[in-house]
């Protein structure tokens, strides 16, 4: 009788394993056009929509993975690859090649998507088209999250670059000084090089700089071509001041950095205030990629703000 209860026992635990085991995340990826070049997307999950713009510029979505697969149980997320970034076309009517065209690239991506309202995740670089595209269109952003954003002007993103500048280690500096001063670069194969010198970067504004291999990066052989694309930002970029026009988002907002960032202790708080419906939080043991680094504590932050 025992040995009969056992099997029953072990019977049932199977049948409950079984169906504890979770649903795969329901993932969709495409193209769509969007101002006349083929955006590259990908959704995931279920729930309610959040928007995630990805760092760079000229990366590509690819490095939230896969960190974010966490938020996908609760919410749809929705990933791109900005105009000339990773999967997204290279082809760009040069005339819309800056700001305003990656903010109305979000606004038809909504409309395609057949969303009403959106919550929106900005990370590093994406921060600042975040920024952008809630100050045209707050009415259609149903929560706001800059994420490690670049900062609201040009003077003040100078004063956190050289900041972070001074966390680079001598040996690191060294290589990379190596790789930016020979042919390596130039050479057939230069895709090694460029990740290797954006991983030497990254690493410093690491909290831990061991944790720089979970940072998964995806470089396109034809990276040179596509920020020669991007250098046709330069003017939006060189002299732009948005900290007056943020009054103009009343959405709710929540501005996020790494414990170990520098601009915690420069503009996070002048940041904030800008933000008529905002709060800071400062995630600890972290750096510039606190979904990486300090996960638990982030994935709270973001699920009891956009709960809120």
């Amino acid at each position: 009788m025992a040995k009969i209860l056992r099997s029953y026992s072990i019977i049932l635990l199977l049948l409950l394993l079984g169906a504890c085991k979770e649903k795969p995340l329901e993932v969709e990826e495409g193209y769509m056009i969007v101002n006349g070049s083929d955006v590259y997307y990908k959704t995931m999950g279920e729930g309610e929509p959040l928007l995630v713009i990805h760092g760079g510029p000229v990366l590509d979505h690819s490095y939230f993975l896969p960190h974010f697969e966490r938020l996908a149980k609760d919410y749809q997320l929705i990933f791109y690859d900005q105009r000339a970034c990773g999967k997204s076309s290279i082809e760009i009517d040069s005339a819309t090649m800056n700001l305003a065209g990656f903010v109305d690239d979000i606004e038809q991506i909504r409309q395609k998507l057949g969303h009403e309202k959106l919550n929106v995740y900005g990370h590093s670089w994406g921060g600042l088209i975040a920024m952008k595209y809630a100050i045209a269109y707050d009415d259609k952003v149903d929560h706001l999250i800059l994420s490690n954003s670049m900062a609201p002007s040009a003077v003040d993103w100078q004063k956190e670059n050289l900041e972070a500048a001074k966390n680079i280690n001598a040996a690191d500096q060294r290589r990379l000084d190596v790789i930016v001063s020979t042919e390596l670069l130039r050479s057939a194969n230069a895709v090694p090089y460029i990740k290797e010198m954006m991983l030497l970067s990254f690493k410093s504004q690491m909290f831990d700089a061991r944790n720089i291999n979970k940072l998964n990066l995806f470089i396109p052989e034809d990276f040179q071509q596509r920020s020669a694309v991007f250098g046709l930002l330069g003017p939006d970029l060189g002299t732009y001041d948005l900290y007056a026009d943020l009054s103009k988002i009343k959405s709710p907002t929540l501005v996020l950095f790494g414990q170990s960032e520098a601009a915690v202790n420069l503009h996070a708080q002048k940041m904030t205030k800008a933000l008529p419906n905002s709060r800071l939080e400062v995630i600890k043991n972290s750096g510039h990629f606190p979904f990486i680094e300090n996960p638990t504590e982030f994935d709270k932050s973001v699920r009891s703000f956009l709960n809120q």
